[in-house]
């Protein structure tokens, strides 16, 4: 009979509404769907990962085969020899009879033991609930790991976009500089200009040129995490999509209390600390088991030469008295329980403000971005101006400078903020339990974690008691 479980994920219709992926058209280029994809199927940590859930399925089937019948076949060879002295025998009419005073014998042994536990208190039944309850939790931790993932790889795709961005506005930037420089050196030639004009605009392109070299680093840096993320390299990454976040700071939490798989998985820990109890409390019932023998020996010496032995029979054990040990472990059960449960409730508030953090970060980021988008405008606006007023003699080359200055500040003020507004919605993703490939619906093959724990529970030979007796007497 095999265990039952029901985990405690979000339904359906949960995820429906919590999160709704709009993908661009399709292109040659990269998309972050499938830059997700590539993390999904090749990322080293999550490999690991999923090998070390496999690792914890093995204890519900060893939890499992506590209760399930065992035998074990043993056999013995030896040579054996026995030396007596030796005596003659007188017979009346006849010679002396010698007899010889040694003897050799190879006696073989075989004995099939099997022993079927039919009562254990519920000790066994309470180990697979434990064991269930861990490798539940395990599970979320495989999913919270997979959206950790993908955060680090949303980001990363953000920090390209925005890199490569940067780079082109501070190498336009230079260009414009550039023929700056052009024109004050031309008005200097017709004595329109002075040196100090010239000089301004030397400092102003070198500090450009110092600025793109950065960008250009920087952007090898991004470009470095992504492929440490995805194994290769980003080329043409495509626009981000646009994804639909709770409307509310409040819906945002209470969809984080729900689905988070660090609060989900410090819930199935608490079951865990129920089920070793009930283990704890088994230690004091008895265990009743069928035992079973059968064996033969052949080459015995002496007489008879050959035998067979077979019996079948029960065997109760009482615990009396562990020397304080049951109750000991019953204490320490109860106490890792009350333990568990607190740090479930720590676990919901440290998500619960880390979503108001999150929260409070997106709207900033907004705010920071509208306000720059203005600036930007205004900075344009006022370089328009300030080209205009030159050509008549009312402004210099150095506000010209300044006004350009400004503008490009404020595009990279804007392009800064766009991106923390990205990654702040990608973080509030994450805490809500919706940045997973199920979630996202990825067009790929989904990892199963049950597909393994099914192939291995009916590994071993089944008792009959999986399907006589009831569960909770195992």
């Amino acid at each position: 009979m095999k265990f039952k479980h029901i985990p405690r994920r979000r339904s359906a219709a949960i995820v429906a509404g919590l999160l709704l992926m709009l993908l661009p058209a399709q292109s040659s280029g990269e998309t972050l769907e499938e830059a997700l994809i590539s993390a999904y199927q090749n990322y080293p940590g999550l490999q690991a990962e999923r090998a070390r859930l496999r690792e914890l399925d093995e204890t519900y089937v060893q939890a499992g085969a506590q209760g399930r019948l065992t035998s074990d076949l043993s056999g013995t060879v030896s040579v054996d020899m026995s030396r007596t002295p030796s005596f003659s025998v007188p017979i009346p009419g006849f010679d002396d009879v010698i007899t010889s005073g040694t003897t050799w014998s190879s006696p073989a042994a075989l004995q099939l033991r099997f022993i079927q536990p039919i009562y254990q208190g519920g000790r066994v039944w309470a180990q697979k609930s434990q064991a269930m309850a861990g490798i539940s939790a395990a599970r979320e931790g495989l999913r919270a790991n997979e959206t950790d993932v993908f955060l680090k790889v949303a980001n990363a795709y953000v920090d390209v976009l925005r890199d490569e961005e940067a780079a082109r506005i501070r190498r336009k930037n230079v260009l414009v500089l550039m023929r700056q420089k052009e024109a004050a050196d031309s008005r200097f030639e017709v004595g329109a200009g002075t040196r100090t004009d010239l000089a301004q605009a030397d400092v102003r392109l070198a500090g450009a040129k110092v600025g793109l070299a950065q960008a250009d680093a920087q952007l090898q840096i991004s470009r470095a995490v992504y492929k440490q993320m995805t194994g290769h390299m980003p080329e043409n990454l495509q626009p981000l999509p646009r994804f639909v976040l709770p409307e509310s700071e409040a819906e945002a939490a209470q969809l984080a209390k729900n689905n988070n798989p660090g609060v989900l998985a410090a819930r199935y820990q608490e079951d865990a600390g129920d089920a070793a109890i009930s283990v704890a409390k088994s230690a004091k019932k008895p265990i009743v088991a069928l035992t079973g023998n059968v064996g033969g020996v052949r080459g015995q010496a002496g007489f008879p030469e050959r035998a067979e032995s077979a019996s079948i029979g029960a065997q109760i054990t009482v615990p009396i008295f562990s020397g304080g040990m049951n109750a000991s472990r019953l204490r320490t059960a109860e106490n890792a329980r009350t333990r568990l449960m607190f740090e479930t409730r720590d676990r919901e508030r440290q998500i619960e403000a880390a979503v108001m953090q999150a929260w409070a970060g997106l709207v900033a980021a907004r705010a920071a971005m509208e306000a720059g988008q203005v600036e930007v405008s205004a900075a344009e606006l006022a370089l328009e101006g300030v080209e205009l007023e030159r050509e008549v003699g009312t402004r210099n080359a150095l506000d010209v400078l300044n006004a350009e200055q400004e503008l490009l500040e404020a595009r990279l003020k804007v392009l800064n903020s766009r991106s923390e507004v990205e990654k702040a919605g990608y973080r509030i993703l994450t805490l809500t339990g919706g940045f997973d490939a199920v979630s996202l619906s990825l067009a790929t093959e989904y990892y199963d974690p049950d597909k393994n724990l099914q192939e291995i529970q009916d590994g071993g030979f089944p008792g009959f008691v999986d399907d006589v007796l009831p569960e909770e007497w195992r």
